[in-house]
Parts: structure tokens; sequence; C-alpha cells
């Protein structure tokens, strides 16, 4: 499917992804309805619990990520239990605002609007195919694989807040992954009703496209509209925070041919200190040399795919020095050489 060249370990992702704090509060609390020891486990991890309950805190998803890792230690469907025992309350807005929909078709809509409130690393989408509905639960297309557990329980969240807000099950009729298929599958099926298939293109659960008209019980229409007005400001809120980020790497990549530019040279085209630039990437817990290297990354991957640049080109308009310095960033992001990759990712295209 070549997605394997490309695609980096979710513990790499950027770290500018962010997941709402209530998400990880969920994963805590049903661990400690389960009898789990939580408090060695957020020290391990690094989160204060006292934090998450701030609705404006926000973690990086790379912590989230760990966290779910750690707490599934024990439980080899550790994601598909979670989201089973899921409340409300866990998705954020999304969950009141689906819940107080006219229909189902309706308030899928506002979860594909809203979804980077809960987490923005990947957005859900919703598609028609005849008569299927094919909803991908915020795992399409990222550049980084989600980990199984995280994946399952997104998949997962789609059958079971489905059936809170509807108080009838979800038709499931078809269910895939993008990782590789766990040595048993019994609490999938039990859970889906449908057998799965992993090593899929992408993570999908597949309905009935009748589903988008039912309706949804004690529906509270002007409520969500209030709701709404609230999540629209949490949204736009995000866009700011990310911004940064993004204003960073684009004044990186303008840089490169003239040399690896230095966090001065960023931070005044900013109209920033670098003092004041590090502390609001730090914030992100990322850091300026880490956005350096993210750009050089991509990047290095679009260029040495392109096979009209030659080698030393594409070392000059990443703004390295000597070709070996390349060589050396290039075997660390992909495990192989410029000169391997290549001719792999033309036979893959």
């Amino acid at each position: 499917m070549g997605r394997s060249a490309s695609a980096t370990s979710s513990t790499d992702a950027d770290q500018r992804f962010t997941v709402v704090g209530a998400a990880a509060l969920g994963v805590i609390q049903y661990a400690q309805g389960q009898g789990v020891e939580v408090a060695p486990l957020l020290a391990a991890t690094g989160v204060d619990i006292e934090r998450l309950s701030d609705p404006d805190f926000r973690l990086p998803q790379g912590t989230y990520n760990r966290l779910v890792a750690a707490f599934a230690a024990g439980d080899d469907c550790f994601g598909l239990h979670l989201a089973e025992h899921g409340d409300l309350e866990g998705f954020s807005v999304l969950g009141h605002l689906a819940r107080r929909s006219v229909t189902f078709g309706e308030a899928l809509q506002r979860i594909v609007r809203y979804s980077r409130i809960v987490h923005d690393a990947g957005r859900v989408e919703i598609e028609t195919r005849d008569s299927d509905l094919v909803v991908y639960p915020g795992c399409r297309g990222l550049l980084h694989e989600y980990p199984r557990q995280v994946a399952e329980h997104a998949a997962a969240s789609v059958v079971v807040l489905a059936a809170a807000i509807l108080r009838r099950p979800l038709p499931v009729r078809g269910v895939s992954f993008r990782h590789a298929a766990p040595a048993d599958t019994r609490e999938h099926r039990r859970l889906f009703g449908v057998e799965p298939q992993f090593g899929a293109e992408e993570t999908t659960v597949v309905t009935d496209k009748a589903v988008l008209a039912w309706p949804i019980p004690n529906c509270e229409p002007n409520l969500a509209a209030l709701l709404e007005r609230y999540a629209d400001d949490l949204l736009a809120r995000l866009r700011h925070e990310d911004d940064i980020v993004a204003r960073t790497e684009e004044a990186i990549a303008r840089r490169l041919e003239d040399g690896a530019p230095g966090i001065g040279d960023v931070a005044r085209a900013l109209g920033l200190s670098p003092r004041t630039l590090q502390r609001r990437l730090g914030e992100l817990e990322t850091s300026f040399q880490q956005i350096l290297d993210s750009v050089r990354r991509s990047l290095a991957q679009r260029y040495v795919e392109n096979s009209e640049l030659s080698i030393q080109e594409v070392t000059f308009l990443l703004g390295f020095s000597e070709t070996r310095n390349f060589h050396r960033a290039f075997q660390r992001w992909f495990g192989t050489t410029p000169g391997r990759f290549r001719p792999a990712r033309a036979k893959d295209a």
C-alpha cells in the first residue's frame, strides 16, 4: 500500500497535535474503575490529573498515546473496552452537541465540523457510497501511525456514541483498521457484530446510509444552537494556537536555501524575541530545533522523490553545507540513504 516508507511512528508525530484533557481523564477514570493503580502510571507518563479537569486544557497527542499504552498493558482490547464504558463527557462538547441534534445525520455533520476539539491530529470524515455510509473516525490520511488501542477506541466510539444518542444499535456493515490483526479478535466481533478487516488502507466504520435520517430521541435543537456557538469559540482558539507552529514552519522553509536559519532570524521574521518564540513553542511541547528537523524531513522526502533534482541540489535546497551531512540526516529520518530511497519510491508509485 506504500505507507511504510513515509509513515512515522505515533511517538515521533509532530508534537503540535493535541487531545482535550477530558479524553485523558476518561482513560484514567475507566482504568480506576477496573482496579488499576493509576498513580505510578501517571508519574511515568508525566500527566498531571489535576489539570485534566480544566475544560481548556489540552495535552500533546504523543503524551495521550503513552497514557493509553501504559493503561492498556493488562488488557489487549483496552481501546475497545474504554469506548464501550465511556460517556458523553469524554467527547467534550461534541458528545452533547450530537445528543441534542435532530437526526443522526445532523449529529454526524457536527462531529465532522468540530472533531478537532477532541483531537486535532486527524479529522472525522463521512462519505456515502451507494447504500453505505462510511465513517472515518479521525485516523484518515495521517502521516504517522495511530497506536492500535487509540485507533480501535476511535472506531468503537462511533458505534458506542451512536447507540447512546439513538437509543438503539447502529447496524454495522463493516469495520477496517490500518494496523495488523491482533492474535484474538473475539472482542472485536462481539462489539462490532462483524469480522473486522486489518491491514487496510484506512480505519473505517461502515453502516447503512439510511441511519442519517434516524431521529434522535428527546433532541434539543435550541440548546444545540447554543452549544454550537461555544464549539465555534473553541475551534477558533485552536486555530490561533496552531498558528505559531505553522508560521515558524513557513519561515524556516523560506530560508533554507541560504542555510539552516537560526531561531533569532526566524523570531525576528515573526515579530518575536527568540526567548518568546522558544517559550511559546515549549508550551506546545515542541522546540525550534524539532520544527527545523521536521520541515527538513518533509521537504527531503518531496525533493528526493523528484527525479529531476540531483542529491547535491537537494542538499543545497535543505540548507546543508555538505552532502555527507544531508546523508546522515536522511539515514536518521528514513533508515536508508537517498540513493536507495529514490528507486524504492519510484517502484511503489
